[in-house]
């Protein structure tokens, strides 16, 4: 069973449902630490294991000696990678050859793009999975229900000087000229950066603000990791996906606004965000034809 885009209360619904149908000896649920799982299942033995410690020894033979065909496994937003051959998704695949009874809760369908899906076929069956990329035709396979998040993105735009475009021209140089064997993420991250800076004095003190980092050293403006169930403004986007997938999820956000300096860096960022909800948009109604 896969659910997507479910919050707490509904995640809960849908468990209440299969603890009514289903005799359970246990239950084993794995959730990430940031995202620790509020899931409850009254008089039946659950144990809770951090995504981190899936991999782990103390955990991994013992976990393949207890499960079996009597318990269930619930995998409570556990994608954190695209790589599907990841350590701690084969160690769970080990877990999840043990018995049939598998749910799976994610708030988005892919972490990028749709073959990310796979990673969530995987854990309900991989010996049928294996090695293939995702087909549309896949969400009839499998016991799939989604509700759909849909996102719009708006821009507050802010003037540019002359002089700071030719200083951002002159950091692109300097940053191509020294890149050197460093990893070339580094130009736009650290561009974005830059593009950051220039929007200080356009922060409105009545406003909330979300920026890779603390530097502003204002109030109202907070990073991703200390982020609430609020609206914010964006400043600078980070660099990860997965980082701003998170965010949507502890913000509950839906409509996305970015102040925007209009320079090239903040527009590569801001279009890889739209094309991402417009893969999601594509995802959502290739499964609501399912």
């Amino acid at each position: 069973m896969i659910r997507i885009g479910l919050n707490n209360e509904e995640k809960q619904q849908v468990i209440d449902e299969y603890l009514q149908k289903k005799q359970l000896k246990k239950v084993f649920v794995f959730s990430y630490e940031k995202f620790p799982s509020q899931l409850k299942f009254p008089g039946i033995e659950t144990e809770y294991i951090g995504y981190a410690d899936i991999i782990m020894y103390k955990f991994f033979y013992r976990l393949l000696e207890e499960i079996d065909d009597d318990c269930l496994l619930v995998f409570d937003e556990c994608m954190r990678t695209q790589n599907r051959s990841d350590l701690t998704y084969n160690c769970a695949h080990h877990y999840c050859n043990q018995t049939s009874r598998k749910i799976v809760f994610e708030r988005f369908p892919f972490i990028d793009d749709y073959n990310d899906f796979m990673i969530l076929l995987d854990l309900i069956n991989k010996g049928k999975y294996k090695g293939k990329s995702f087909r549309g035709y896949f969400l009839n396979d499998e016991d799939i229900k989604v509700k759909p998040h849909r996102f719009t993105v708006s821009t507050i735009d802010i003037p540019i000087s002359d002089l700071d475009r030719k200083r951002y021209e002159k950091k692109k140089e300097s940053l191509f000229a020294n890149l050197g064997n460093k990893d070339p993420d580094t130009i736009p991250r650290n561009l974005h950066i830059f593009a950051g800076d220039l929007k200080k004095p356009y922060i409105e003190p009545n406003k909330d603000y979300v920026a890779r980092n603390s530097r502003f050293n204002l109030p109202n403006v907070i990073t991703y990791k200390d982020v609430e169930q609020k609206d914010y403004i964006i400043i600078d986007f980070p660099h990860r996906r997965l980082d701003f997938n998170d965010f949507l999820k502890r913000t509950g956000m839906h409509d996305i606004i970015f102040l925007n300096s209009t320079l090239k860096v903040d527009l590569y960022y801001l279009n890889e965000l739209r094309a991402w909800i417009e893969r999601l948009g594509e995802f959502y109604a290739k499964a609501s034809l399912c």
